[in-house]
């Protein structure tokens, strides 16, 4: 009995860390009727007396493998009731689930729902957590798999042996208890079988539509043949590494948070750009996903690309003022804020554009004029680099106010709104660009996209108001040329 006591004293150890042992606690146990969650609530159950745990078994029928996983279903109630153990069995369709959430990926869907109904089952048992048969091959294949998505630290820290309950936000305090990460896959098998209990193959494990199926079957046995026959030790050592230094990490982020953050609760967090940016780039990133989960709850649908993206609206002086996020959540810039918010779209800052506006430039030095274009008022100043307009305190960050050299734009221009085909050569590039795909780019939003204001003279778009100038018309900073000077506001009247 030595495997069955290795893998217990294993359990054991675990429930003590995690604050379970000898108190009191209630906990449900995911039980799938395959060979991990059967060890996990065999262990549990041979361990319950000495640690004095109550345990409720919850089985979800997924309903995508017809009669084996009604089978599966009947075991795992059967399993409960030989033990003397509470049970709730369910059915669900994770088909219509994924529907119902708008969610692209079944098995994302399908998990989504699997903790849905573990959460309602801990509620109604009063359970402080739930325990899943998650492994140390588990374990390891989630690192590989976010390693092949491009992951964060987050995603290399892989999974906790206690974290916070992952889906829905509004489950308190549960938290999800994963007891087995130092037991393999093969030691949950030879633990079934020397204590002469049974389990259940499940199919779906060898389905080839799920990549996590891909991984465990293909890629990690080819990894382990031809480049380290340790890849699973050396992934459950990189989570191990990531979680310790993102612990560090967090611990940073707890001390400069209260400098950081202006306004906190009703689904909204406000950010300090100017402190935001003092920060170093990751403590940043780490404030932006922080903020998130506060506003949404959980981080399930960001992605290390959507961090990136927040990373650079929160540095950008003149690029796009707001980004859209995953379930309705939206990251703008505000004066001289960063506003995270759920269900709250940014009134569009750019009136509609109805015609198109011819405007002639100032030519005398030192003169100035203003003119209206629709709801703008185009306010020029022909002036030098040095020579500053009297418009107040003109910073890079004023995303409304540009210097182009005099020569290049010309003696006058249109204002108007974007065309099928528009094309822009963008500051710094030698090529040109689609319009599309610089404001796709610069993330703003699909419905501001026709009424942001162009600035075309004779050599085309010379500037995108309020993001980007074209190559062709910046100021040559080593000719002693005039400047012309030209700021866009709201016209109040």
């Amino acid at each position: 009995m030595a495997i069955a006591a290795n893998l217990e004293r294993k359990v054991a150890a675990a429930l003590q860390r995690a604050g379970y042992s000898n108190a009191d606690v209630t906990l449900v146990v995911g039980a799938s009727a395959g060979p991990d969650s059967s060890a996990l609530l065999y262990a549990l159950h041979r361990l319950s007396d000495a640690h004095g745990l109550s345990l409720h078994v919850a089985h979800l029928n997924h309903n995508f493998r017809g009669q084996e996983a009604e089978d599966d279903a009947v075991f795992a109630a059967d399993i409960a009731a030989e033990l003397g153990l509470p049970v709730t069995v369910v059915k669900e369709d994770p088909h219509e689930y994924q529907r119902g959430r708008g969610i692209s990926s079944f098995e994302q869907g399908a998990r989504e729902m699997r903790y849905a109904f573990m959460a309602r089952v801990a509620k109604a048992s009063g359970a402080r957590a739930v325990t899943v048969g998650h492994t140390a091959d588990d374990l390891a294949e989630t690192v590989l798999l976010h390693v092949l998505r491009g992951s964060g630290l987050y995603g290399l820290r892989g999974m906790g042996e206690v974290s916070d309950w992952p889906w829905p936000a509004d489950a308190g305090e549960l938290k999800l208890f994963r007891p087995l990460l130092d037991v393999t896959k093969t030691e949950t098998l030879e633990y079934c079988q020397e204590i002469g209990r049974s389990y259940r193959t499940d199919s779906g494990n060898y389905m080839w539509r799920f990549t996590r199926n891909k991984v465990r079957q293909d890629l990690m046995p080819r990894l382990a043949e031809d480049y380290n026959p340790q890849v699973r030790n050396a992934l459950v050592r990189l989570a191990r590494t990531a979680a310790g230094e993102l612990d560090f990490v967090e611990q940073e982020l707890d001390k400069v948070w209260p400098s950081i953050v202006l306004k906190e609760g009703d689904h909204e967090v406000c950010f300090d750009r100017t402190a935001m940016k003092a920060l170093h780039p990751l403590l940043q990133r780490l404030a932006l996903r922080r903020g998130y989960i506060l506003v949404t709850g959980d981080s399930t649908r960001l992605r290390e690309s959507h961090l990136v993206a927040m990373e650079t609206l929160a540095q950008n002086e003149r690029g796009g003022r707001a980004l859209e996020l995953p379930v309705g959540v939206v990251l703008r810039q505000e004066y001289g804020q960063l506003v995270l918010a759920q269900g709250v779209r940014q009134e569009c800052p750019y009136p509609e554009l109805e015609s198109e506006y011819q405007i002639m430039f100032p030519t005398e030095p030192g003169s100035q004029t203003a003119v209206s274009a629709g709801d703008w008022i185009v306010t020029m100043y022909a002036g030098t680099p040095t020579n500053k307009p009297d418009w107040g305190s003109i910073q890079s960050g004023d995303q409304w106010t540009v210097c182009l050299g005099r020569s290049a734009i010309g003696d006058g221009a249109t204002i108007r709104k974007r065309r099928p085909g528009d094309r822009i050569q963008p500051l710094g590039m030698t090529g040109q660009k689609k319009l599309q795909d610089l404001l796709t780019d610069l993330h703003v939003p699909r419905a501001w996209r026709d009424s942001v204001p162009l600035l075309e003279g004779e050599m085309g778009i010379g500037w995108v108001v309020g993001h980007r100038i074209a190559n062709w018309a910046k100021v040559d900073q080593e000719a002693d040329d005039p400047v012309l000077w030209i700021r866009f506001s709201r016209n109040q009247d």
